[in-house]
């Protein structure tokens, strides 16, 4: 026998490859003992289950398989050290202080895990294979307390390490999966904990299935990354310290398959044994439009003989099947079934077994359209609205016959103000009665009359004025390391955006004055925008998403404020960079710069009396000053000749106070990326001027540190990954002072107010 009890494998014993005929493709496939070597790796390692299928039998003709599978209803009750795969194909071994149990778990046999144990198989996935290979992971699992972090099942190195999991936790960066660092997947929906639920994992052509109890959770490109060879782990991730398995379950699991396939939701649901009819016509939980609707669905029984469709407003009824909610049949559709606007509905689809049994199957609901009036402008929750506004626009509901606007800058008692006007159904735009005051926010909502059907009271949006502009005082938020690309690093970004947008009026710390935040002037970001923002695949899809969340205007992303961002480390070199080709196309149309280096990627620009450079990775000249990495690929092009000719035409002698940004750090966490002699001939170039601090990102801390006779700042990062959702910091600079504090979402941090200091 061969390893792990497989039969050997009858082929010459020196191979280098093997041609085998899959349903989806081509593979070449190493054996166990081959390995890339580390210059020729990969740069997105792959998910080589299907592969797995040839260390079983290589001469199989292509089809579908089962290549591992478990299923506790198959053994014995009581503790387990080692179990067979039902395939045939090897064992697997608890590794634990105390072994793994088998027994009843609320109604059905299961292996039941304490958070420290795990099953981990005797064989692996064979070598490395040059391209994704689709897969199914199937599994009924039962976890009593839902967890940032536990781990049902994964792919792992063969002596453990970070890999591939499918996992059943809360946490953004590893609910549903997660793949090392980048390929990570939250629960749309997360499963109610202590109830048993099938969770499955389907994968094909570069894109993520995440299925829960039959019914499509969420759907993600990406490329899933799993080291080659690697073994499988049950009950626990890969990972392990001193303390044993990392992310262990506690909870059961009754079975799980693994297929080198990716199987369809039909497919799926025969395999975990949900016969119920699927997929619904409107879907389950959605908003449908339309004032009459004709309800679908897929059968889940074959050998279905026919249907009987309940619907109505009242859920219990509905449930009971009582006659008045019957509808007419016609092969998987009934209705049509007439609907009122915002109303929920239920329906819940029988099927007729051969014995002319009904099986019923779930029930789900749907909310007919409200009318909701929508597109406010200006946008909601947004602090940079002109006080020179004079008129609002929004799109009318789609069923209104009338419109009722109400308006005012006190949002308790708009709920019982009179209308500000009486519009038709087609106004679209109220001129605002009276000159707006700056530094005030206004709300305002429209109602809609629909005629016959009832009327929708409209969503109340609110919109902050911009402040009186001061002379000799600049607000603006700074970060760093918004790092698109990485584990949940998009959305987490989206909720620091809104946080920034929403600020302006909200108090200080005491600290630092108590004063409200004004209006800032920009927002600036100091580096690695993406993760990986040389990856030619991925890059220019995530640096899309950057400028669609953050914009460059104030008026052209979520973001309501102008962007003036710089690269870092993790966005490339000068030949390979998405982001850096990107910052010098954004450029040229960015608002308000005073000078742009000649490779059009470094910049300055003026906020009233402050002067402000962006020299992206860090203030160097050239690859000579970059210390310890990759010297090329952390060029700084010619930044600090840039900065020396910009400080000298743009501030000069003037004593106006100087910021720059930059990625690289000048002291502090992460600041020795940079020669030392580089660092001085850059405090040589600022020297003579007015420096009120020098500001970084990299490090992802927040933090006041002294250089020389200069403050520099770390200025956190928007998106710090699992158990800290991001910060950046509020900057204001008056004539005399610098006033700095860190927000994170929904609190203040650390905060700096000290005197500029005098013109040198």
């Amino acid at each position: 026998m061969g390893q792990g009890g497989r039969p050997p494998l009858r082929v010459q014993p020196n191979f280098t490859s093997i041609k085998y005929l899959h349903t989806r493709a081509l593979l070449f496939v190493a054996p166990l003992s081959d390995t890339f070597p580390h210059s020729q790796r990969m740069p997105h390692p792959v998910v080589s289950l299907s592969a797995l299928a040839l260390a079983l039998a290589l001469a199989v003709p292509a089809r579908a398989a089962v290549i591992a599978e478990l299923d506790a209803a198959a053994l014995p009750a009581g503790a387990i050290t080692t179990v067979p795969d039902k395939t045939g194909g090897g064992q697997w071994q608890w590794t634990a202080s105390s072994p793994v149990t088998v027994g009843p778990v609320q109604g059905r046999p299961a292996f039941t895990f304490d958070g420290t144990q795990r099953l981990v198989s005797d064989f692996a996935l064979p070598g490395t294979v040059p391209k994704q290979l689709p897969f199914t992971f199937e599994a009924w699992v039962l976890n009593p307390t839902l967890e940032k972090s536990e781990t049902v099942a994964g792919i792992g190195p063969l002596k453990g390490g970070m890999g591939t999991e499918f996992n059943f936790a809360t946490g953004a960066n590893a609910g549903a999966f997660r793949s090392g660092f980048k390929a990570t997947t939250p629960f749309a929906s997360l499963p109610a904990a202590n109830e048993w639920h099938h969770l499955a994992w389907s994968y094909a052509d570069g894109k993520l299935s995440v299925y829960v109890d039959g019914e499509l959770d969420s759907e993600k490109p990406l490329k899933v990354a799993s080291p080659a060879p690697g073994k499988l782990f049950l009950g626990a991730s890969a990972e392990h310290d001193f303390k044993g398995p990392k992310k262990g379950l506690t909870g059961a699991v009754a079975r799980f398959r693994l297929h080198d396939t990716a199987l369809s939701q039909a497919e799926l649901r025969a395999s975990a044994g949900l016969l119920t009819a699927f997929a619904p016509v409107p879907a389950a939980g959605s908003l449908t439009n339309r004032l009459s609707v004709t309800l679908r669905w897929s059968p889940g029984l074959p050998t279905a003989t026919g249907y009987a469709v309940h619907a109505g407003t009242d859920r219990d009824a509905v449930t009971r099947g009582d006659s008045a909610t019957a509808l007419p049949v016609t092969g998987t559709s009934a209705g049509p079934l007439a609907l009122r606007l915002g109303t929920p509905y239920f329906w819940r689809v029988s099927q007729r077994g051969p014995d002319g049994t009904l099986r019923p199957g779930p029930v789900w609901t749907f909310t007919a359209d409200p009318g909701l009036a929508s597109a406010p402008l200006p946008r909601p929750a947004t602090s940079n609205t002109p006080a020179s506004l004079t008129q609002l626009t929004w799109k009318p509901g789609a069923h209104a016959t009338a419109q009722r606007i109400y308006f005012g800058n006190d949002e308790k008692r708009l709920a019982a103000a009179t209308p500000a006007a009486e519009l038709p159904a087609a106004a679209a735009v109220f001129a605002v009665p009276a000159p707006l005051q700056p530094g005030t926010r206004y709300y305002w909502r429209v109602d809609s009359d629909n005629g016959p059907q009832p009327p929708t009271r409209g969503m109340v949006w609110n919109f902050r004025t911009q402040d009186v502009a001061l002379p000799n005082d600049v607000t603006f938020f700074v970060s760093s390391d918004t790092h698109y690309g990485r584990e949940n690093n998009a959305a987490t970004n989206r909720l620091v955006i809104d946080a920034m947008n929403q600020l302006p009026g909200l108090e200080m710390p005491k600290a630092v004055g108590g004063e409200p935040v004004r209006t800032p002037l920009g927002v600036i970001l100091n580096g690695d925008l993406l993760d990986e923002g040389f990856d030619k695949e991925t890059a220019p899809g995530l640096w899309a998403e950057f400028c669609r969340d953050y914009g460059l205007s104030g008026s052209d992303g979520r973001l309501c404020y102008p962007l003036y961002e710089g690269f870092g480390n993790h966005d490339g070199g000068p030949l390979k960079s998405i982001t850096r080709a990107g910052i010098r196309e954004r450029n040229p149309r960015r608002v308000g710069l005073t000078a742009v280096s000649p490779e059009g990627m470094h910049y300055s620009w003026d906020w009233g009396h402050l002067h402000c450079v962006q020299l992206n990775l860090f203030g160097g000249s050239g690859p000579a000053d970059v210390k310890g990495v990759n010297p090329a690929e952390h060029n700084p092009e010619g930044a600090l000749d840039f900065l020396r000719d910009d400080l000298a035409q743009h501030v000069g002698a003037s004593g106006r106070p100087v910021i720059v940004f930059q990625h690289f750090a000048w002291a502090g966490g992460m600041a020795d990326w940079w020669q030392p002699e580089a660092k001085d001939r850059f405090y040589d170039v600022v020297k003579p001027y007015r420096v009120a601090c020098l500001i970084n990102g990299h490090s992802h801390g927040a933090g006041f540190v002294p250089w020389k006779d200069l403050l520099t700042i770390h200025d956190g990062s928007t998106a710090r990954g699992e158990g800290d959702t991001g910060d950046f910091m509020v900057v204001r600079v008056t004539d005399k002072e610098l006033i700095v504090a860190q927000r994170k979402l929904g609190e203040w941090g650390i905060t700096k107010r000290q005197p500029l200091q005098a013109p040198r």
